[in-house]
Protein backbone atom coordinates (compact mmCIF):
# COMPACT_ATOMS: atom_id res chain seq x y z
CA UNK A 1 0.00 0.00 0.00
CA UNK A 2 0.78 3.50 -0.79
CA UNK A 3 1.08 6.40 1.96
CA UNK A 4 0.16 10.32 1.45
CA UNK A 5 1.40 12.22 4.64
CA UNK A 6 -0.08 15.22 5.04
CA UNK A 7 0.30 17.99 7.84
CA UNK A 8 -2.55 17.59 9.46
CA UNK A 9 -5.26 20.45 9.31
CA UNK A 10 -2.64 23.02 8.62
CA UNK A 11 -3.53 25.41 11.82
CA UNK A 12 -0.41 27.13 13.15
CA UNK A 13 -0.78 26.50 16.62
CA UNK A 14 0.76 30.42 17.34
CA UNK A 15 -0.83 31.62 20.63
CA UNK A 16 0.69 33.58 23.04
CA UNK A 17 2.00 31.56 26.23
CA UNK A 18 0.30 30.78 29.52
CA UNK A 19 1.72 29.62 32.54
CA UNK A 20 -0.89 26.63 32.21
CA UNK A 21 -0.14 26.01 28.73
CA UNK A 22 1.31 22.73 28.56
CA UNK A 23 4.99 22.12 27.67
CA UNK A 24 6.50 19.91 24.52
CA UNK A 25 3.31 17.80 24.99
CA UNK A 26 0.15 17.80 25.87
CA UNK A 27 0.73 16.55 29.54
CA UNK A 28 4.07 18.56 29.57
CA UNK A 29 3.75 20.14 33.26
CA UNK A 30 0.92 18.75 33.61
CA UNK A 31 2.16 16.53 36.96
CA UNK A 32 4.21 19.63 38.04
CA UNK A 33 0.78 21.94 38.00
CA UNK A 34 -1.26 19.02 40.03
CA UNK A 35 1.07 18.60 42.70
CA UNK A 36 0.72 22.78 43.48
CA UNK A 37 -2.68 22.61 43.35
CA UNK A 38 -3.89 19.83 45.56
CA UNK A 39 -7.58 18.91 46.30
CA UNK A 40 -7.96 20.75 42.24
CA UNK A 41 -7.09 17.59 40.10
CA UNK A 42 -9.74 15.61 38.44
CA UNK A 43 -9.93 12.05 38.00
CA UNK A 44 -10.00 9.68 34.24
CA UNK A 45 -12.95 6.94 34.60
CA UNK A 46 -13.76 4.04 32.82
CA UNK A 47 -16.09 0.93 32.97
CA UNK A 48 -14.95 -0.12 36.97
CA UNK A 49 -12.01 1.86 37.41
CA UNK A 50 -11.10 5.23 38.50
CA UNK A 51 -7.29 7.22 38.29
CA UNK A 52 -6.62 10.21 39.54
CA UNK A 53 -5.29 12.77 37.31
CA UNK A 54 -2.03 13.55 39.39
CA UNK A 55 -1.40 9.51 39.71
CA UNK A 56 -2.19 9.48 35.68
CA UNK A 57 0.40 12.59 34.92
CA UNK A 58 2.92 11.14 37.30
CA UNK A 59 2.66 7.88 35.43
CA UNK A 60 3.17 9.46 32.35
CA UNK A 61 6.04 10.76 33.14
CA UNK A 62 7.80 8.00 34.91
CA UNK A 63 6.59 5.83 31.60
CA UNK A 64 8.40 8.33 28.87
CA UNK A 65 11.57 8.34 31.22
CA UNK A 66 11.29 4.54 31.08
CA UNK A 67 11.02 4.98 27.36
CA UNK A 68 13.73 6.60 26.47
CA UNK A 69 16.38 4.59 28.50
CA UNK A 70 15.14 1.65 26.62
CA UNK A 71 16.07 3.87 23.82
CA UNK A 72 13.31 4.97 21.75
CA UNK A 73 14.04 8.06 19.51
CA UNK A 74 12.84 11.46 19.35
CA UNK A 75 10.11 10.98 16.03
CA UNK A 76 9.86 7.03 16.43
CA UNK A 77 6.69 5.58 15.95
CA UNK A 78 4.68 3.45 18.30
CA UNK A 79 1.54 2.07 17.94
CA UNK A 80 -1.11 1.90 20.14
CA UNK A 81 -4.00 -0.73 20.24
CA UNK A 82 -6.28 -0.12 22.94
CA UNK A 83 -10.26 0.54 23.32
CA UNK A 84 -10.69 4.20 24.34
CA UNK A 85 -10.07 4.25 28.10
CA UNK A 86 -6.91 5.53 30.60
CA UNK A 87 -4.78 2.48 28.98
CA UNK A 88 -4.95 4.28 25.70
CA UNK A 89 -5.04 8.14 26.47
CA UNK A 90 -1.59 6.95 28.66
CA UNK A 91 0.11 5.21 26.09
CA UNK A 92 -0.91 7.85 23.70
CA UNK A 93 0.76 10.68 26.46
CA UNK A 94 3.26 8.90 27.32
CA UNK A 95 4.90 8.46 23.82
CA UNK A 96 4.44 12.49 22.86
CA UNK A 97 6.20 13.22 26.13
CA UNK A 98 9.52 11.09 25.44
CA UNK A 99 9.12 13.26 21.76
CA UNK A 100 7.96 10.26 19.63
CA UNK A 101 4.69 9.79 17.59
CA UNK A 102 1.94 7.94 18.68
CA UNK A 103 -0.04 5.75 16.30
CA UNK A 104 -3.72 5.05 17.69
CA UNK A 105 -5.12 2.21 16.12
CA UNK A 106 -8.91 1.72 16.28
CA UNK A 107 -9.59 -2.14 17.65
CA UNK A 108 -12.91 -1.90 15.26
CA UNK A 109 -10.00 -1.72 11.97
CA UNK A 110 -9.70 -4.38 9.72
CA UNK A 111 -6.43 -6.27 11.22
CA UNK A 112 -4.85 -6.27 7.53
CA UNK A 113 -5.08 -2.20 7.81
CA UNK A 114 -3.86 -2.27 10.86
CA UNK A 115 -1.01 -4.00 10.09
CA UNK A 116 -0.29 -1.97 7.00
CA UNK A 117 -0.46 1.51 9.11
CA UNK A 118 2.41 -0.41 11.59
CA UNK A 119 4.30 -1.07 8.64
CA UNK A 120 4.16 1.97 6.57
CA UNK A 121 5.15 4.13 9.66
CA UNK A 122 8.06 1.59 10.38
CA UNK A 123 7.06 1.20 13.87
CA UNK A 124 9.05 -0.80 16.17
CA UNK A 125 6.61 -0.82 19.40
CA UNK A 126 3.18 -1.49 20.23
CA UNK A 127 1.55 -0.38 23.34
CA UNK A 128 -1.94 -2.49 24.19
CA UNK A 129 -4.57 -3.43 26.59
CA UNK A 130 -4.14 -6.69 27.74
CA UNK A 131 -7.28 -8.19 26.30
CA UNK A 132 -5.93 -7.40 23.08
CA UNK A 133 -2.22 -8.85 23.52
CA UNK A 134 -2.93 -11.50 21.40
CA UNK A 135 -4.05 -9.80 18.60
CA UNK A 136 -1.07 -7.39 19.10
CA UNK A 137 1.23 -10.25 18.79
CA UNK A 138 -0.30 -11.75 15.74
CA UNK A 139 0.08 -7.65 14.68
CA UNK A 140 3.71 -8.07 15.38
CA UNK A 141 4.60 -11.16 13.04
CA UNK A 142 3.08 -9.70 10.13
CA UNK A 143 5.13 -6.02 10.70
CA UNK A 144 8.28 -4.72 11.95
CA UNK A 145 7.18 -4.36 15.02
CA UNK A 146 9.72 -6.32 17.96
CA UNK A 147 8.07 -5.29 21.01
CA UNK A 148 4.76 -5.30 22.44
CA UNK A 149 4.12 -3.90 25.75
CA UNK A 150 1.16 -4.95 27.17
CA UNK A 151 -1.33 -2.45 30.27
CA UNK A 152 -1.76 -6.04 32.74
CA UNK A 153 -0.08 -9.64 32.54
CA UNK A 154 -0.13 -11.35 28.96
CA UNK A 155 1.96 -13.93 27.89
CA UNK A 156 4.64 -12.96 24.99
CA UNK A 157 4.45 -9.59 26.16
CA UNK A 158 6.69 -6.72 28.48
CA UNK A 159 4.18 -5.65 31.29
CA UNK A 160 4.03 -1.99 31.26
CA UNK A 161 5.47 -1.69 34.88
CA UNK A 162 8.71 -2.49 33.54
CA UNK A 163 9.10 1.07 31.90
CA UNK A 164 7.82 2.80 35.42
CA UNK A 165 11.50 1.12 37.07
CA UNK A 166 13.71 3.92 38.66
CA UNK A 167 16.22 4.47 35.93
CA UNK A 168 19.74 3.14 36.68
CA UNK A 169 21.90 6.80 36.14
CA UNK A 170 19.32 8.79 37.80
CA UNK A 171 18.07 10.57 35.04
CA UNK A 172 14.51 11.21 34.80
CA UNK A 173 11.97 12.99 32.69
CA UNK A 174 12.05 15.91 31.18
CA UNK A 175 9.65 17.99 29.34
CA UNK A 176 11.98 19.66 27.02
CA UNK A 177 12.29 16.28 24.74
CA UNK A 178 8.53 16.78 23.83
CA UNK A 179 9.58 19.38 22.18
CA UNK A 180 10.99 18.42 19.00
CA UNK A 181 9.04 15.74 16.66
CA UNK A 182 6.24 14.67 18.39
CA UNK A 183 2.22 14.22 17.48
CA UNK A 184 -0.29 11.83 16.55
CA UNK A 185 -0.71 9.59 13.73
CA UNK A 186 -3.99 8.78 11.83
CA UNK A 187 -4.51 6.79 8.78
CA UNK A 188 -7.45 5.21 6.79
CA UNK A 189 -7.89 3.82 3.48
CA UNK A 190 -7.99 5.75 0.46
CA UNK A 191 -9.10 4.75 -3.93
CA UNK A 192 -4.93 5.13 -4.15
CA UNK A 193 -4.37 3.25 -0.53
CA UNK A 194 -3.34 3.96 2.87
CA UNK A 195 -3.24 7.50 4.19
CA UNK A 196 -1.53 8.70 6.79
CA UNK A 197 -1.77 12.11 8.32
CA UNK A 198 1.02 13.49 11.02
CA UNK A 199 -0.92 15.96 13.41
CA UNK A 200 2.11 17.52 14.99
CA UNK A 201 2.06 19.44 18.52
CA UNK A 202 1.78 22.73 17.21
CA UNK A 203 -1.80 21.35 15.76
CA UNK A 204 -2.36 19.64 18.75
CA UNK A 205 -2.01 22.81 20.78
CA UNK A 206 -4.04 24.95 18.49
CA UNK A 207 -7.07 22.36 19.52
CA UNK A 208 -6.23 22.37 23.00
CA UNK A 209 -6.19 26.59 23.00
CA UNK A 210 -9.53 26.63 20.72
CA UNK A 211 -11.35 24.21 23.43
CA UNK A 212 -10.05 25.80 25.72
CA UNK A 213 -11.76 28.94 25.11
CA UNK A 214 -15.01 27.37 23.53
CA UNK A 215 -16.08 25.12 26.20
CA UNK A 216 -14.43 27.09 29.49
CA UNK A 217 -14.29 24.00 31.11
CA UNK A 218 -14.30 23.77 35.00
CA UNK A 219 -13.27 21.42 37.99
CA UNK A 220 -16.60 21.18 37.77
CA UNK A 221 -17.04 19.34 34.53
CA UNK A 222 -17.71 15.78 33.59
CA UNK A 223 -16.51 15.17 29.88
CA UNK A 224 -17.53 12.37 28.06
CA UNK A 225 -15.17 11.08 24.82
CA UNK A 226 -15.84 7.24 23.25
CA UNK A 227 -15.14 5.80 20.13
CA UNK A 228 -16.83 8.44 18.05
CA UNK A 229 -15.13 11.36 16.62
CA UNK A 230 -11.73 12.52 15.57
CA UNK A 231 -8.37 11.49 17.27
CA UNK A 232 -6.89 14.56 17.61
CA UNK A 233 -9.74 15.98 18.83
CA UNK A 234 -10.24 13.82 21.37
CA UNK A 235 -6.54 13.80 22.43
CA UNK A 236 -6.98 17.73 23.19
CA UNK A 237 -9.94 17.57 25.05
CA UNK A 238 -9.21 14.91 27.43
CA UNK A 239 -6.04 16.81 27.64
CA UNK A 240 -7.20 19.96 28.85
CA UNK A 241 -9.69 18.10 31.32
CA UNK A 242 -7.09 17.11 33.03
CA UNK A 243 -5.59 20.72 33.29
CA UNK A 244 -8.94 21.59 34.38
CA UNK A 245 -9.37 19.41 36.91
CA UNK A 246 -12.70 17.97 35.41
CA UNK A 247 -13.81 14.48 35.15
CA UNK A 248 -12.94 12.75 32.17
CA UNK A 249 -15.51 9.46 31.40
CA UNK A 250 -13.66 6.98 28.99
CA UNK A 251 -15.54 4.51 26.67
CA UNK A 252 -19.24 3.96 26.09
CA UNK A 253 -20.18 2.45 29.43
CA UNK A 254 -18.51 4.47 31.47
CA UNK A 255 -21.16 5.47 34.39
CA UNK A 256 -21.33 8.63 35.54
CA UNK A 257 -19.95 9.46 39.03
CA UNK A 258 -22.58 9.83 41.23
CA UNK A 259 -24.72 12.86 41.82
CA UNK A 260 -23.46 14.49 38.98
CA UNK A 261 -24.36 14.46 35.05
CA UNK A 262 -22.33 14.65 31.40
CA UNK A 263 -21.92 18.16 30.76
CA UNK A 264 -18.96 18.17 27.96
CA UNK A 265 -19.29 15.54 24.92
CA UNK A 266 -16.96 14.70 22.54
CA UNK A 267 -19.12 13.87 19.21
CA UNK A 268 -19.88 15.11 16.71
CA UNK A 269 -17.72 17.61 17.99
CA UNK A 270 -16.87 18.60 21.30
CA UNK A 271 -19.82 20.72 22.72
CA UNK A 272 -21.51 21.36 26.19
CA UNK A 273 -24.49 19.81 26.73
CA UNK A 274 -24.94 21.32 30.35
CA UNK A 275 -23.80 24.16 32.78
CA UNK A 276 -20.78 22.25 35.68
CA UNK A 277 -22.41 21.74 38.89
CA UNK A 278 -26.23 21.59 38.11
CA UNK A 279 -28.04 18.60 40.13
CA UNK A 280 -28.62 15.62 38.20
Amino acid sequence: MGVGLSSGTGRPGRHLPRRDDPIGSLTGGLCERLRLRPGRGGTIRAEGRRVDALAFAATVERAAAGLSQRGLCLGDVVGVLAPVSPDRFLATYTVMAVGGRALPLSPASDPDVQCAALAETDARLLMVSADLAPAALELAERSRVRQVISFGDALGTTPFEELLRPSPDGTGYSPSRGLFDNGILGYEETGAGLLTTLYPHSDLMARFVALRERLELTAEDVVAVDERGEEATRVALVALALWTGACVMTGSRCPTPEGRRVTVRCFPEPERVAAPGLPV
